[in-house]
């Protein structure tokens, strides 16, 4: 039987495709059902990140973009969208035109091959433009925006053609008031917009760009190590190879932030003890593989707090605090035989016995499933923090 979804609503199917998107990359798989602590800590770390992001730029192109949109003062949300699908399609375009080994252009390998893709540019960043206040829209979706720059454009319409049963005078009154005049809403907060942006487009930031992008991300997320580092110049930050590697410099760093980053390193080596094993089972590799990976004790890793963790991310699915509690004190035992039954119990809950990989041992030879160490979007953080870095830098040679 072939799975899917109903299609109710474009914002339904942007849902369904932001679960793929996250299933697409190896590093994000999740066959245990840990994303609520994974995605948890990675919204306290780095918050208006996604796993799908790529570079900072796309900030700054999605208002440029929705600004242009706006000016041309359509009334239908249908047609808004198709032009703004249209108008992302063409930035991509320009990008490869530009310089087609750029890394980061989204939608490069449809582009490639003259088709575009199912997720845009717009979707994938719309909870960082919010979070940011980039967007100034508060908590309108990216549909619900549309739509509301559409009725504010018909708005618009009807004020100007009351001065149609009005005297000269009264008409050129009403042409010359500007929206805000009128109690019409500004749902951008952009200040370095340039009509020729497209001209010029590039992967870089400019030097008003990045700074106006690290403003917005100390003022709206003070208290994260994404602001931190971005209020500190921790320029060091961009030289780590792996979210483990922070070790090296988290002394440095507000004593909540320490102590948030400690749990979610121990996290991190605690579910991949059950990553191991869950591979070992679905590849029929001996456990030994299991003590040649892990670099601690078991009961060592299982010394781990996780009533903190769940305090402080507010967890409160049941099933998943029964599973990890559970491979909590089997991993303290060394018990790998019952941790490997509950990890298998723990897939087929979740998945159902026929599409459980673990049900199905040997049968698929597609190798590493899980991804490697959690890293709570470090990687994309990184390439952010670079752009805004690498933007003040060329900006000021």
């Amino acid at each position: 039987m072939q799975l899917g979804w109903i299609d109710f609503s474009a914002t339904e199917r942007s849902k369904v495709l932001s679960i793929l998107d996250l299933l697409s990359e190896k590093s994000t798989l999740d066959e245990l059902g840990i994303s609520p602590i994974r995605d948890g800590f990675a919204n306290i770390f780095f918050p208006g990140t996604s796993t799908v992001q790529t570079r900072a730029k796309y900030f700054f192109i999605i208002p440029y973009t929705m600004k242009e949109l706006e000016a041309k003062n359509y009334i239908n949300s249908a047609t808004f969208k198709i032009e703004l699908d249209e108008y992302e399609k063409k930035c991509g375009n320009k990008f490869l035109e530009n310089n087609s080994t750029e890394d980061g252009i989204i939608g490069k390998r449809s582009l490639n091959a003259g088709k575009w893709v199912k997720r845009a540019p717009s979707d994938i960043y719309w909870a960082g433009l919010r979070r940011y206040g980039i967007f100034a829209g508060g908590r309108l979706s990216r549909d619900e925006y549309i739509s509301a720059a559409c009725h504010q454009n018909s708005s618009k319409r009807n004020i100007r053609s009351l001065g149609n049963i009005n005297d000269k005078n009264d008409e050129k009154e009403h042409d010359d008031k500007k929206p805000e005049d009128i109690g019409y809403n500004s749902f951008w907060n952009i200040p370095t917009f340039t009509k020729n942006w497209f001209d010029s487009l590039s992967m870089e930031l400019s030097e008003d760009e990045a700074f106006f992008l690290k403003q917005q991300i100390i003022k709206y997320c003070p208290d994260s190590m994404l602001g931190y580092i971005l209020s500190n110049d921790k320029k060091i930050y961009i030289e780590l190879e792996s979210f483990d590697d922070i070790t090296s410099i988290i002394q440095s760093f507000p004593q909540k932030i320490q102590e948030d980053y400690y749990l979610a390193i121990a996290f991190s080596d605690f579910i991949y003890v059950a990553t191991v094993i869950f591979n070992c089972i679905i590849n029929e590799y001996g456990i030994d593989i299991l003590y040649n990976t892990i670099h601690k004790p078991l009961p060592e890793i299982a010394e781990i707090d996780l009533e903190a963790i769940y305090n402080r991310l507010c967890i409160q699915d049941k099933m998943l605090i029964k599973f990890l509690d559970e491979l909590k004190e089997l991993m303290r035992d060394e018990n790998i035989e019952k941790m490997t039954d509950l990890i298998k119990r723990r897939e087929i809950w979740l998945k159902g016995e026929k599409r459980a990989k673990s049900a199905h041992p040997g049968e698929l030879k597609s190798g590493w499933y899980g991804g490697d160490k959690l890293d709570y979007r470090f990687r994309i953080s990184k390439q952010i923090i670079a752009d805004i870095f690498e933007g003040e830098v060329n900006s000021n040679a």
